[in-house]
């Protein structure tokens, strides 16, 4: 049997990462630039046949999935356990702030304040993947999610945690995962050389 393929996309730029602060699970829209990274994402996989689209009910991932869902007449599954991480207490607050205070580490981070654990993150994560993987096995899933989530996930597999993978993860930068029921691969990680024309 074959592995079930996993594109992982970052969701294009928000109000929140134009503005660098962090947003976790509050909602901010996509910005113009944000919208055009989208477009540029779904003409970059525009040959990649995807058996199914995924999504988080936060609206900067439905609203990058749908930009390409409708090019190809698909639906969108929402699912929640893909939702960005719960940073709490730091919700709103600048990148430039949280990264001088003391619970910040910059290769991971134990449990945001108020929020959620790097252990419950990836046991929500984990649970989403195995489910996906059980329902379109051997296919190829496209899910448009979050950096802090996506990352996790693919340190996990990297096999590198508690440790994160300190790669550059732009929006809409693609990672690919292939599944199977023995564990999962890194195939490609944050790559972005779609976006050489949304960056203007």
């Amino acid at each position: 049997m074959r592995p079930t393929t996993f594109y992982f996309v970052r969701h294009g730029e928000s109000e929140a990462n134009r503005d660098r602060v962090f947003s976790g699970r509050r909602d901010s829209p996509l910005t113009e630039r944000g919208r055009a990274q989208s477009v540029a994402l779904a003409d970059a996989l525009a040959d990649v046949a995807f058996d199914r689209i995924v999504a988080t009910p936060l609206s900067r991932s439905l609203d990058t999935a749908l930009v390409i869902a409708r090019r190809r007449k698909m639906p969108v599954d929402v699912v929640r356990d893909l939702v960005e991480i719960d940073v709490g207490a730091r919700t709103g607050e600048s990148f430039d702030e949280v990264r001088g205070l003391p619970d910040w580490r910059d290769d991971g981070f134990v449990a945001w304040p108020g929020g959620e654990s790097l252990e419950q993150v990836l046991e929500r994560a984990l649970r989403a993947m195995r489910r996906l993987h059980r329902e379109s096995r051997g296919q190829t899933v496209l899910v448009i999610g979050h950096g802090g989530v996506t990352r996790i996930l693919a340190s996990y597999y990297l096999g590198i945690l508690p440790r994160l993978d300190g790669s550059p993860q732009t929006n809409t930068a693609v990672t690919v995962i292939a599944v199977d029921d023995e564990g999962g691969r890194v195939e490609r990680l944050f790559g972005t050389a779609h976006l050489n024309d949304a960056r203007r």
